[in-house]
């Protein structure tokens, strides 16, 4: 899905050593994080983000109370402001710095949509596979979610009738997606559903 770049002016920057696309315009920061992979983080009006790095911490430690959590009241140009959502301190940020600390995972933003996924379907699907068999049961279409937060969350599915798409059933997930609130669920859920009801006219 592309409609995160429609009406955007994106320059591409060296953070870190990596190259980056970044969006100049106000009210959202969009970060494509590399030019060969659909990983990307995105932060609106509206949105909180926290400081540690959601990649490399567990849950636990995200939720601490050392690490805190800011919601932006608004993104400029070149300035954000957000707001401490314990204590209403608000701050300026330089939107740049903002940009580099984000890329850097100083900050990682909440996870709250999933503007891009990905299906793949594998070859050896068309033979079909009930999904309570006991034996090993491999993956026919991968689908893979990508979070606004620079995360990606995976499904394997199977066929119970071969090469029927509408017989695809969930067979083994990212753990972390159980652990989704049902609002998000239900976004994940819908994001996936809508590329692979596309995915399946072209077969």
């Amino acid at each position: 899905m592309d409609r995160e770049h429609s009406k955007q002016t994106v320059e591409l920057r060296t953070i870190d050593g990596i190259d980056v696309l970044v969006n100049t315009d106000p009210r959202e920061i969009f970060i494509d994080l590399s030019t060969s992979n659909p990983r990307y983080i995105r932060v609106q009006e509206g949105d909180r983000i926290q400081e540690g790095d959601v990649s490399t911490r567990t849950p636990a430690e995200m939720a601490g109370p050392l690490l805190t959590n800011w919601r932006i009241e608004s993104v400029a140009t070149e300035t954000v402001t957000g707001a401490d959502v314990d204590t209403g301190e608000t701050r300026e940020w330089d939107r740049e710095q903002l940009v580099q600390r984000l890329v850097a995972g100083e900050f990682s933003a909440e996870l709250t949509t999933f503007d891009r996924v990905s299906v793949t379907e594998i070859e050896e699907w068309r033979a079909s596979h009930p999904v309570d068999s006991t034996e090993e049961v491999k993956p026919y279409v991968i689908a893979v979610a990508y979070g606004n937060n620079g995360e990606k969350f995976t499904q394997l599915y199977a066929a119970t009738e071969a090469g029927d798409w509408d017989s695809l059933e969930v067979v083994q997930q990212d753990p972390r997606i159980q652990n989704f609130n049902e609002e998000l669920r239900k976004r994940f859920d819908d994001a996936v559903e809508r590329t692979l009801e596309v995915e399946q006219r072209f077969h």
